[in-house]
């Protein structure tokens, strides 16, 4: 079991975790629309314990002062953006609580000085709120709770390593990735509410992360590890990409990635798949594979890209990559564009991140479950950097300082 817990360390995937340690600090841009800022607010982590709602002018409603500072525990909106869900700390208790943009209301969902609360992600209508927590006897737990607060919250799957998911567009199951840091012990399965068994189990998963579904929920994605012989070795590594439709579970390969792990992200608007590597090499170019199994890459070959973003409409991805150090020594991140087919590459600017927006696009296909980086429009990103959070104007390349903060995520813009 030692070997295959170190397997994972060798090809590199924790090298993303290395990173955490050596970058510091965020930006967050000024959104411009035919030379006018759009009227789109910004859900602000921080300075220190803050939460606050960041109108176009800077101006801000705060909407509590005992937000947890401690990474991954970031608040979540609701897919509506009526509601957002955050984490406080009082002493020794941490509490899950939900607050009502609209009417102030909170509601507390958990509380818990034994097993806190981290990555929160909610039912695609809103109903449920899901979250992990650390175990006090180690591990992870993933928990559903009603966002009424009408009941306590159930722990639906624990994990002695890393615990992943994603919610099934109709919000009926959950798809659960167990012990993904694990070789050939890792597991994907799909859960419900008040059903002890799962529905299906699949027990071949290799190196990845957070599993997803397709835009119609009829199939999901995740990736699979080839059976090997003797004990495990670098060269044994291979993640294939693969699609499973529910109900046949007739396995149906996408891609091939030897000796690397695969992190990929669904599209918005179809079941195309983007994807990047990390390896013994460290970070792979950005890629995109169809449902045919055609692979293309979109970013240059040697790009190293650590982190990447769908826009909403589908058409073009953000994305991240090492760019040195600045004139203080702190390490740099670049944004860079790209459209999905491949063309209009462009590179946008360059910032020291903050610890935590660093720490957030670690795992950024996780949290693109419950952050939105990028404008309703399209036209901007919002980002923390280490003077506070800027947006970022997509088609003028311009970055400007929108407040304080560490994090930002766009509220949705309502009808």
């Amino acid at each position: 079991m030692a070997a295959r817990r170190i397997l994972l360390t060798i090809i590199g995937l924790l090298s993303i975790v290395i990173l955490i340690g050596s970058l510091s600090a965020g930006v967050v841009a000024f959104l411009l629309i035919t030379n006018r800022p759009v009227d789109q607010k910004l859900l602000v982590v921080g300075p220190g314990q803050r939460l606050a709602i960041v109108d176009r002018q800077g101006n801000a409603q705060v909407l509590a002062d005992d937000l947890s500072t401690e990474l991954f525990r970031y608040p979540a909106l609701a897919p509506d953006g009526s509601r957002v869900a955050y984490i406080s700390r009082k002493g020794n208790v941490s509490i899950l609580q939900v607050i009502d943009l609209r009417s102030g209301t909170r509601t507390e969902l958990y509380r818990s000085t034994t097993n806190p609360p981290l990555y929160m992600v909610w039912s695609p209508d809103g109903q449920h709120l899901s979250f992990l927590s650390n175990r006090s006897t180690g591990g992870l737990g993933m928990h559903i709770v009603p966002a009424d607060g009408s009941r306590e919250a159930e722990l639906v799957s624990v994990s002695p390593s890393s615990l992943y998911l994603a919610w099934q567009p109709d919000s009926s199951s959950v798809l659960v990735h167990i012990g993904g840091s694990i070789f050939e012990d890792g597991r994907v399965i799909s859960v419900q509410l008040g059903r002890k068994q799962p529905l299906y189990e699949i027990d071949d998963p290799g190196f990845f992360q957070v599993p997803a579904w397709s835009i119609d929920g009829e199939s999901f994605f995740y990736v699979a590890q080839p059976p090997i012989e003797g004990p495990p070795t670098v060269e044994k590594v291979e993640s294939v990409l693969t699609r499973v439709k529910v109900g046949e579970m007739q396995p149906q390969v996408l891609a091939r990635e030897p000796m690397a792990a695969i992190i990929f992200s669904r599209s918005p608007k179809s079941d195309e798949i983007a994807y990047t590597t990390v390896g013994p090499e460290g970070f792979g170019p950005l890629k995109l594979v169809t449902l045919d199994g055609s692979v293309q890459t979109l970013s240059a070959t040697d790009d190293d890209v650590v982190a990447f973003f769908w826009s909403p409409n589908g058409e073009q991805i953000a994305y991240l990559t090492p760019a040195g150090r600045s004139s203080s020594g702190s390490p740099q991140l670049r944004w860079q564009l790209v459209g999905r087919n491949g063309t209009s590459s462009r590179t946008l600017n360059t910032f020291v991140p903050s610890q935590e927006f660093l720490a957030q696009i670690n795992f950024f296909d996780a949290y693109t479950l419950s952050f939105d980086l990028w404008s309703s429009d399209g036209r901007a990103l919002a980002y923390g950097t280490n003077d506070g959070v800027h947006v970022l104007d997509i088609n003028r390349g311009i970055a400007t300082r929108r407040s304080d903060g560490v994090l930002a995520m766009w509220l949705p813009q309502r009808p």
